[in-house]
């Protein structure tokens, strides 16, 4: 075990193995780098604790393609429950997608989540306003705040350029996005890599990436995104 396999396996998968034990019994920086991903996974845990954002369900819907209509009732619950389920059968269906071949951009964006995430939310998050006046003409704010809790955003070093660095939360996961206003993309990439699902999408201005665990909420996201 070295620190490179260490940070890697470490941030992957949020959990040590005894041989990664053993490392850091010797490693001050591998046992610094544990003590700060344990107090970062604990402050997410915290912010992750919160209520479904209004209408979270009927944008659910919307994006597996499953219209319902607004009176509440039993039998909404029930449609809102099939189209979840529809989005996670899809994306069981087409994982052969996601396994086809790993675009270098969706790649990149695994590789930030997996590597530089943490040390990006440590640097600290951006004023609000700040953050609605360089996302305007990309990806407003209210919009962001439509797909659910908006837990950190700041900008960050990103292939090359400035791109905005975007962690909500939503009741399945916690999602990461990577809006890059000066990348455009003609057509949505992916990547798959160590449990990890990104996609990206073009936007008005430039692109945004989007990398959770689970490929059906990076799907609903996108849809709602492009939307």
């Amino acid at each position: 075990m070295n620190c490179f396999d260490y940070r890697r396996v470490l941030l992957a998968e949020a959990r040590e193995t005894e041989a990664m034990a053993a490392h850091r019994s010797q490693c001050a920086v591998c046992g610094a780098l544990f003590s700060e991903h344990a107090a970062f996974e604990r402050e997410l845990r915290r912010g992750l604790e919160v209520p479904i954002p209004p209408g979270f369900g009927e944008r659910l819907i919307g994006a597996a393609g499953v219209r319902a209509r607004a009176a509440p009732g039993r039998a909404d619950r029930r449609r809102f429950l099939a189209a979840a389920a529809a989005a996670i059968a899809a994306a069981g269906v087409g994982l052969y997608v996601w396994r086809d071949r790993n675009d270098p951009l969706a790649m990149a964006c695994i590789e930030f989540v997996m590597k530089e995430e943490a040390k990006s939310i440590m640097m600290g998050a951006m004023p609000r306003a700040e953050a609605a006046r360089v996302l305007a003409e990309s990806l407003p704010l209210e919009r962001l705040e439509q797909i659910g809790q908006i837990k950190h955003i700041g900008p960050c070093p990103f292939n090359g350029a400035t791109a905005y660095h975007v962690v909500v939360a939503v009741p399945q996961d916690k999602v990461t996005l990577l809006i890059m206003p000066d990348a455009r993309v003609a057509a949505r990439r992916r990547a798959l890599h160590d449990g990890l699902h990104a996609s990206v999408i073009p936007l008005r201005k430039g692109s945004v990436g989007i990398i959770a665990a689970n490929p059906a909420v990076v799907d609903s996201i996108a849809g709602a995104l492009r939307g």
